[in-house]
């Protein structure tokens, strides 16, 4: 529970994983909502059925919390 400010949330872009790829995601509330949109943009704008766990790993290291 958080009583004081607000809770920052998730933003990463696909750019910043070296992809040619201008998908952003701007406000996941956590780490399971961000990979999931992740998920679903990978399958649809990249033809990928699953995520390397090399992908999952640098995705997850250039998170930012806004």
């Amino acid at each position: 529970m958080q009583l004081f400010g607000k809770k920052k949330k998730l933003y990463f872009s696909c750019s910043k994983i070296g992809m040619n790829c201008g998908f952003e995601v701007k406000g996941a509330s956590n780490e399971d909502e961000l990979m999931e949109i992740l998920k679903i943009h990978a399958s649809k704008a990249h033809g990928m059925t699953s995520i390397p766990q090399s992908t999952i790993d640098a995705i997850k290291s250039n998170v930012e919390k806004k």
